[in-house]
């Protein structure tokens, strides 16, 4: 009980503005997540099974190779409930779950605490629409996956928070989608559904920002006339990978907007563009502390690595994309992703908007991954 109170009696119970050092504060979430009464089952599961107490061992960041890479399979199998710190039990109403598309296989699943929710998906987006001028106040149409998906909880919050209604959205089921063939006339089909739904709101709303999937942006900005598409005022891209030149026609096809991507998924939150102008590269950075990404030479998505920790890369070398998330919450070591990309430092336009561990550079799908997932449109 007395651990509990000081839990709660934290200063901040957002680690993104936490007082603490980097490696104090991840001491605090260590101690935390491993504590023997108010931890987290599944990670004081792994402990009885590695043999060993991990918070005498793990007192900085680059003590965190110690507890391996985190199984994607465990993310599959186990409650998100089993993440999440007993002490947080009773608060359970202050949790968001969401589930991943289940691009690589079965779904995901994992929970925010609403502080941290705001702090890995919509606070970093609010950042930059300050100093890009983003639209506010605009009517907004999401065209992507609400359902068990967390972008469509995100989405409802962005719009909140840029002091516009609840937004409007369409019906878009992306794990239906990836059953469809690629190429086929049923894949065809669906995303024809997607194009009418989206222009049917388009024709009744006066409809200001758009947040879209690429895919989905592609198919219908041709069926737009010139008009429709100069109404639109801001374009927010999620859902899929962008390259420079995608970014660079849409920007052509809606001049009079703003144009923003996001890097992320549901298991840590979005890293953020933090300019809009023509694209050279695409670069994202994740604000805070609470995300910490890496780059390391392990391509092949079916076998583990051949060594741990995997060798990183070297400056500008693409190589994969591993993430820890260090949150209250939840707490991910070592998770590989099915992205490449280049890790690059903090600009200082990053920095002052609080980035303060590395960012990405044109991340995509590893190439020895593209035959075995299935992309779609989300």
């Amino acid at each position: 009980d007395v651990y509990k109170r000081q839990i709660m009696t934290q200063p901040s119970q957002s680690p993104c503005k936490s007082p603490f050092e980097p490696n104090e504060r991840l001491r605090h979430l260590i101690g935390l997540h491993f504590h023997p009464e108010w931890g987290s089952a599944y990670w004081l599961n792994r402990q009885e099974k590695m043999g060993w107490n991990v918070p005498d061992r793990i007192r900085c960041m680059d003590d965190l190779w110690k507890l391996g890479p985190m199984p994607h399979e465990d993310l599959r199998t186990h409650p998100a409930k089993s993440f999440i710190p007993k002490a947080f039990h009773d608060q359970l109403t202050h949790f968001i779950v969401g589930e991943t598309a289940g691009t690589s296989g079965k779904p995901s699943v994992t929970a925010f605490r609403r502080d941290e929710f705001q702090e890995a998906f919509i606070s970093p987006f609010l950042k930059v629409v300050e100093i890009t001028g983003f639209p506010k106040k605009e009517t907004w149409l999401w065209v992507g996956p609400t359902g068990p998906h967390i972008i469509g909880k995100v989405v409802r919050e962005l719009a909140k928070q840029t002091d516009c209604m609840d937004p409007f959205s369409i019906d878009f089921d992306p794990r239906w989608a990836k059953t469809l063939t690629n190429g086929s006339i049923a894949r065809q089909r669906y995303l024809d559904h997607v194009t009418r739904q989206t222009m049917t709101v388009l024709e009744r709303e006066d409809i200001g920002i758009l947040f879209i999937t690429p895919p989905a942006l592609n198919a219908l900005t041709p069926k737009l006339t010139h008009k429709q598409r100069g109404q639109i005022r801001g374009i927010h891209y999620g859902g899929m990978s962008l390259t420079p030149d995608m970014v660079n026609e849409f920007r052509s096809a809606f001049p009079g907007a703003v144009h923003l991507a996001g890097y992320g998924n549901t298991l840590f939150g979005v890293a953020m563009e933090i300019v809009d102008e023509n694209r050279v590269h695409m670069d994202y950075f994740p604000m805070g502390e609470r995300v910490v990404f890496q780059t390391v030479h392990c391509t092949n998505p079916n076998a583990p690595p051949t060594s741990w920790p995997p060798q990183a890369t070297k400056s500008n070398e693409p190589g994969r994309v591993l993430f820890h998330r260090l949150d209250e919450s939840c707490l991910l070591v070592g998770m590989l992703e099915r992205d490449q990309a280049i890790l690059i430092p903090p600009t200082p336009r990053a920095i002052a908007l609080g980035a303060r561990t590395c960012g990405l550079r044109n991340p995509r799908p590893l190439e020895s991954m593209t035959e075995n997932i299935q992309l779609g449109i989300y």
